[in-house]
């Protein structure tokens, strides 16, 4: 039995056919897994053939049953040999030569060469990555529950934190803890990123001088880690009573992701910290006070930039002094870092349906990353909010 409703598939093949036709492509054919999911609902190993007009065809290396079982296509059929795929083009588009659309941001070189000279020197193969992506940013009214509900295991977190925190631990161990409490309430234990060399574990926890590290990517939370093949995140350091703690999660409960940040803290807040923790909330309330169909995602960043400055905090505002990561929010989705940002150039526009985790964060070099996050919906007349935990500071008992 699907679970993404025909509806839901019927709906994004036809906005991706009058893209197709804007851009005089004979078919797009889709391989990225997350893509696949999204206009097939299915990820088993397949290539989706989408032509500019009539039905489009799943063609399915393995698993064909799983396919059948998971998709609402109706033409799923198997694709015995990838010499075979001009065949099926051909019964779809009429004869070569052909103008195909792929997702050339994430298509490897030596892949797109393959595709290439399987569909014949004639032939085109353009990117439609952009066209899918944009199409991809409106979530429906299913897809805004599906995010919700992975959201509920975030909040379920936070109630777990009291239970599974131990003045002592590690925040590796913690943080394994915690990811051991979300798979039992559901989640599915991936994050997925669009592009080469992004990664991220299903949550970050840190705490002290090594939460304060840099991160080498593009991430408010840098962190030690363990290891140079991991540099980021948790380490073996011990939790001390009195320095805060922040727990960043992805939750995943159908594929769409959730993303919320809260702190905890083993006795009391500092005060200093604490205070710290209060400009970032002021922050976010400033933010939620412009968040609205029409708001300019460059306007929301540089109001945030302001706040956190006028509270002096715009020195280490969204990562340590000269490794900010350059940006207040990202969309999310099926991946993490879906478009558009709230950051600097992007000037379109926001639109019902955008859906940003937001997630003002201050790095102080003897507590680590203070702030929060919260994931939000735009609606027709303002947001709401998908992230329902307490935005209060955790505290557990001292020993």
């Amino acid at each position: 039995m699907p679970t993404t409703p025909k509806s839901e598939i019927d709906g994004r093949i036809l906005i991706l056919q009058r893209g197709l036709i804007e851009r005089g492509l004979d078919a797009a054919m889709i391989v990225q897994h997350v893509d696949l999911y999204y206009l097939a609902g299915t990820l088993q190993t397949c290539h989706l053939l989408v032509p500019a007009s009539g039905a489009p065809r799943l063609l399915v290396r393995k698993v064909i049953e799983r396919a059948r079982s998971d998709s609402a296509l109706a033409d799923i059929q198997p694709l015995t040999s990838m010499r075979k795929l001009p065949d099926h083009l051909k019964e779809l588009c009429g004869p070569r030569p052909w103008r195909i659309g792929m997702e050339l941001d994430v298509l490897p070189v030596k892949t797109f060469q393959f595709y290439l000279k399987t569909l014949g020197a004639e032939s085109k193969i353009e990117d439609i990555a952009s066209t899918i992506l944009t199409q991809r940013q409106i979530k429906s009214a299913w897809e805004l529950e599906q995010i919700r509900l992975s959201g509920t295991i975030n909040d379920g977190l936070y109630a777990a934190m009291s239970d599974v925190l131990r003045p002592g631990m590690s925040t590796v161990a913690l943080q394994g803890s915690l990811e051991t409490a979300a798979r039992e309430l559901g989640n599915l234990g991936v994050s997925r990123f669009r592009g080469m060399n992004m990664e991220c574990s299903p949550g970050v926890v840190v705490s002290g001088p090594g939460g304060a590290a840099p991160s080498h990517s593009q991430f408010p939370i840098g962190g030690r880690g363990i290891h140079p093949a991991m540099p980021h995140g948790a380490d073996l350091d011990p939790i001390v009573p009195g320095i805060p703690i922040i727990f960043d999660f992805l939750t995943n409960a159908t594929g769409y992701h959730n993303d919320q940040t809260r702190m905890a803290v083993v006795g009391a807040m500092p005060d200093d910290a604490q205070q710290i923790f209060d400009s970032m909330q002021t922050v976010l309330r400033e933010v939620e006070s412009i968040l609205q169909p029409g708001s300019i995602p460059v306007d929301i960043y540089e109001a945030a930039l302001a706040v956190a400055a006028a509270h002096g905090l715009g020195d280490a505002f969204m990562g340590p002094p000269g490794y900010g990561a350059g940006f207040l929010g990202h969309s999310i989705g099926l991946e993490v870092n879906e478009m558009p940002v709230l950051a600097p150039k992007f000037e379109a526009p926001l639109c019902p349906g955008h859906v940003f985790a937001i997630e003002p964060k201050y790095t102080h070099p003897d507590y680590g990353v203070i702030g929060l996050e919260n994931t939000y919906a735009i609606t027709e007349t303002g947001f709401k909010r998908l992230s329902a935990a307490p935005e209060d500071v955790l505290v557990v008992d001292a020993p």
